[in-house]
């Protein structure tokens, strides 16, 4: 297997997972959220592979990388791909962490809701058909 179908694969099962948390009212926000997160990092990864660059390990770098290479691809949503990855770079930690705020602390489950979860992955679902096509 090729490292841009490998990250192709790790993306669809990481998506499929979502889908059945929420098919199945497995209500864990935070473990959706996460997971949507993977599954964007991992078809940047496959879309980063399939034009010939090294995939960097750094989350933040992969995210970039995937962003510059879809600027100048008619083929993919370029906005929608750079507001994903600002959405999900700036919830990654909030995903797996409690967050200090003042002297208190706030849960991965509280930083975002269900519906957020929900609608990202709708939106990661389109990003991952449309660079998929192109794989």
């Amino acid at each position: 297997m090729k490292e841009d179908e490998a990250y192709l694969d790790v993306a669809r099962r990481f998506q499929e997972s979502c889908e059945q948390h929420i098919a199945h009212n497995i209500d864990l926000q935070e473990v959706i959220g996460f997971k949507s997160y993977h599954a964007f990092e991992s078809i940047g990864g496959a879309y980063i592979s399939h034009h010939g660059r090294r995939v960097p390990k750094r989350h933040i770098s992969k995210l970039n990388e995937f962003i510059a290479i879809a600027r100048h691809d008619i083929n993919v949503n370029d906005h929608a791909i750079a507001a994903l990855a600002m959405l999900l770079n700036s919830m990654r930690n909030k995903y797996l962490y409690p967050e200090k705020t003042g002297t208190d602390y706030k849960r991965p489950q509280d930083q975002i809701s269900l519906t957020d979860a929900r609608s990202t992955v709708r939106r990661i679902k389109g990003i991952i058909r449309q660079v998929e096509k192109n794989i």
